[in-house]
């Protein structure tokens, strides 16, 4: 059943409950099916095709910079797809799975790490370790934050989550003093010393057995994330690329950014389409294939190229991407109506928002209206109360009052926060916090009520295993902002309101002009069961 069409455009009734439901669950169970909200989520879905057929009255869906939006988004469904289906479809969590993540939820690893952008670098770093370098030696080296250089790289405690999948992967699975890499993570390599460990001395099997829906979903997560990762680098580890092509590239890749032609459309000389470039486990890629793959490849990504390296590794990417849309391809996939759907619902998404970018590009306003809505707004452009704050954070109770102990017999803050946090993010900044509004203060408590500057907060619990020691800063009054201060919150509301008015004003002209159908009545009577 149709319940709002534009040019062959449709929300039906299962896309409509689809997505009721998405927004029903998304804000905490917190909205009714009364018409008002039906309405809202209709014109909401709606509104998107409406747009996007605006965008192909305008022509924007041929012009030059839109010409591969439409390959790049189907592309990125057809491997979003095939991992799903294919990749990951045969992943089993088992029961010793689950118990490992119940001991990482319950556990804090602390390990120190030396970073590098290559393997080769990396490898090189780990030979000189084992050559009888230290790690505070080699840390001073390749670090240039001051912390991680005095500090021989440690990155304080962690717990799951906090760190990059296989960076956690690779501490949270070896013993202290152990010293493992080279470890590929999402920033480059790293070799990593795990020098602590501290778990929750109570772990029952009532905890086990009543995390374990979370426990299913988070370790089913975690585990596709590290499988993923893993089919990738071993791919990665088999590609072969033939030099003189990739020098080739390289030389036009140089002279071509800044050209009008764009580096998405640049092509080596005197190669034939049919010539295999690159060679990896599972087949190869020719020329014409790499130009496929290359031009619906972000142009940010390309533009960014500036090494051998570099390029090696966007190839290789390339190749990936291309194997696994051969595979979805072979499977079937991009036939199936749902896929179909996600393509066509992403490009029409697209689309409208290119039209908004337009709505907003065109917007003025004058000086004379920028402070008009500032004299009749008043209270919206004030600075709320704040607070700067230092912080200790540790993992059990007695540890935090013990702290609070020696803080209250006359210790350093900043000697304790450097001797006893957990955080790894405090131990780069010695637990000084950003200004933060009072109102955020919750967690506080009591506490809050008692902050002036070198109030020295007792123990707060903020969460399982977690208790925080605040000292306070400084404080700063609420007060009214000046015209000058509040400009660019002045400039960002003006521009939020006389968008919306154009946007709506757009929508309602292309629905009279396209004769689009809304179906109230069938809206109505619509069941939503959830």
């Amino acid at each position: 059943m149709v319940l709002a069409e534009i040019d062959g455009y449709v929300v039906s009734e299962t896309h409509f409950l689809t997505s009721f439901k998405e927004l029903y669950y998304r804000t905490g169970q917190a909205i009714t099916p009364n018409l008002s909200t039906r309405k809202a989520v209709l014109d909401s879905e709606f509104s998107t095709y409406v747009l996007a057929v605006h965008a192909m009255d305008l022509g924007l869906d041929k012009q030059e910079e839109l010409a591969f939006l439409k390959p790049r988004i189907k592309a990125r469904v057809l491997t979003d797809e095939f991992k799903r289906q294919i990749l990951l479809n045969d992943l089993e969590v088992n029961e010793s799975d689950l118990r490992e993540y119940f001991v990482r939820f319950n556990t804090k690893v602390r390990a120190s790490h030396l970073y590098a952008e290559t393997r080769e670098e990396s490898e090189l770093l780990l030979a000189r370790l084992e050559t009888g370098e230290s790690f505070e030696e080699l840390a001073e080296e390749v670090f240039e934050t001051p912390y991680l250089q005095k500090n021989g790289g440690d990155v304080g405690f962690f717990s799951t989550d906090d760190m990059d999948i296989s960076f956690e992967e690779a501490a949270f699975t070896n013993l202290p003093g152990s010293i493992v890499g080279p470890i590929q993570t999402a920033q480059g390599f790293s070799i990593i010393k795990v020098t602590d460990r501290v778990q929750n001395p109570i772990l029952t099997e009532a905890n086990f057995q009543g995390q374990l829906p979370e426990l299913e979903q988070y370790a089913r997560k975690k585990l596709e994330e590290l499988y993923e990762r893993k089919h990738l680098e071993d791919f990665v580890s088999s590609v072969s690329i033939n030099q003189e092509f990739m020098a080739d590239l390289l030389k036009e890749i140089r002279g071509q950014q800044g050209r009008e032609q764009g580096i998405e459309l640049i092509m080596p000389q005197d190669w034939k389409r049919d010539k295999t470039i690159l060679r990896h486990q599972y087949g190869f890629l020719t020329l014409e294939g790499w130009a496929a793959e290359w031009q619906i490849t972000p142009v940010e990504y390309l533009e960014g190229i500036s090494s051998e390296d570099h390029l090696e590794a966007v190839l290789s990417g390339i190749a990936y991407r291309s194997y696994m849309n051969k595979k979805a391809h072979d499977a079937g996939i991009p036939s199936q109506p749902e896929v179909q759907a996600s393509i066509q619902q992403t490009y029409l998404s697209a689309l409208a928002r290119q039209v908004e970018s337009e709505i907003e590009k065109s917007i003025e306003f004058s000086p004379a209206e920028l402070y008009t809505a500032f004299v009749v707004n008043p209270d919206r452009f004030i600075q709320p109360k704040q607070v700067l704050l230092q912080r200790i954070v540790v993992s059990s109770l007695e540890k935090a009052q013990q702290i609070y102990t020696s803080l209250q017999q006359g210790k350093g803050f900043t000697e304790m926060v450097q001797q006893y946090t957990e955080s790894n993010e405090d131990l780069m900044v010695d637990g000084f916090m950003n200004y933060l509004q009072w109102a955020t203060l919750g967690h506080l408590g009591k506490e809050l009520q008692r902050l002036e500057p070198d109030y020295i907060t007792r123990p707060i619990a903020y969460q399982a295993n977690e208790y925080h020691i605040y000292k306070c800063l400084d404080l700063v009054e609420a007060r009214s902002l000046r015209f000058e201060e509040a400009k660019e919150e002045v400039e960002k509301i003006l521009l939020q309101e006389k968008f919306r008015e154009a946007r709506a004003e757009l929508i309602t002209q292309v629905k009279k002009k396209h004769h689009a159908f809304i179906d109230l009545e069938r809206l109505e009577e619509i069941s939503i069961e959830i």
